[in-house]
């Protein structure tokens, strides 16, 4: 029965995987959180709440904190979280300093960043910036130190998708870094804003602190098959040990 389920999948376009063995990025992500036991997730760079969602459906009913700057964005997230009280929204962006911020709106919600899309960007995503909005920038070791009680008991699991800005809530988190078990990171094979890192000095800046590859996830692919972005799933070499008991 199982190689017949195999051959028909393969015959239609698919391939059956064991996702203890070959996972998804969804399915990496459960995984993670239960194997080093995280007891709190924060999703920096919520847009409308579809990390929170995708936990959801992945079973997780741990602690959430979300956040998300741009005010349209930010209504639909907190509409998704308003039945679950572990789930925490904060209208605010996060970065490397406490300070405010203009950040440009673009006509594709999930595009808005701190940067500016460049000539390959606009043409990728087909985007463009309609309008700007002053923000209200945290970082995640105030965060953690105003919101988070009994901090060594937390297990932390960072998340981060904002737009070539993930480097700098890293840079922002560097007190707390003990806590942080492991990280999700958006990186960018191809540049699509002005300004941002190269996808290898950031992996090197995470490398620095401890973090290791746990799994790459392709995002976008042009039509010469060459990739734009991939999710990066990093859990600290330090704390391995620690938590694999």
């Amino acid at each position: 029965m199982g190689f017949f389920n195999y051959t028909v999948a393969k015959k239609i376009g698919y391939e059956i995987v064991r996702r203890s063995k070959h996972p998804t990025l969804k399915s990496h992500i459960k995984n993670i959180i239960n194997h080093y036991k995280i007891n709190l997730i924060l999703d920096v760079g919520a847009h409308q709440g579809e990390f929170g969602k995708l936990l959801h459906r992945e079973g997780h009913k741990g602690e959430i904190h979300s956040f998300e700057p741009v005010s349209q964005s930010f209504n639909k997230l907190s509409e998704a979280s308003h039945s679950d009280p572990n789930w925490f929204v904060y209208k605010n962006a996060i970065g490397d300093v406490r300070e405010q911020k203009k950040i440009s709106i673009s006509s594709a919600s999930n595009l808005s960043s701190f940067l500016n899309l460049n000539d390959f960007g606009k043409d990728a995503f087909n985007g463009r910036m309609t309008k700007e909005e002053i923000v209200e920038v945290d970082t995640i070791d105030n965060f953690l130190n105003s919101h988070i009680k009994n901090i060594n008991q937390k297990r932390i699991f960072l998340k981060m998708d904002t737009q070539g800005y993930d480097l700098n809530v890293f840079k922002g988190a560097l007190k707390n870094i003990k806590h942080i078990i492991c990280m999700l990171s958006e990186l960018a094979i191809i540049p699509c804003y002005s300004e941002m890192p190269h996808y290898l000095d950031v992996l090197r800046e995470y490398e620095k602190y401890g973090f290791i590859v746990s799994g790459m996830y392709p995002i976008g692919i042009c039509e010469d098959m060459s990739l734009v972005e991939m999710d990066c799933m990093l859990v600290n070499h330090q704390n391995i040990n620690k938590f694999e008991s």
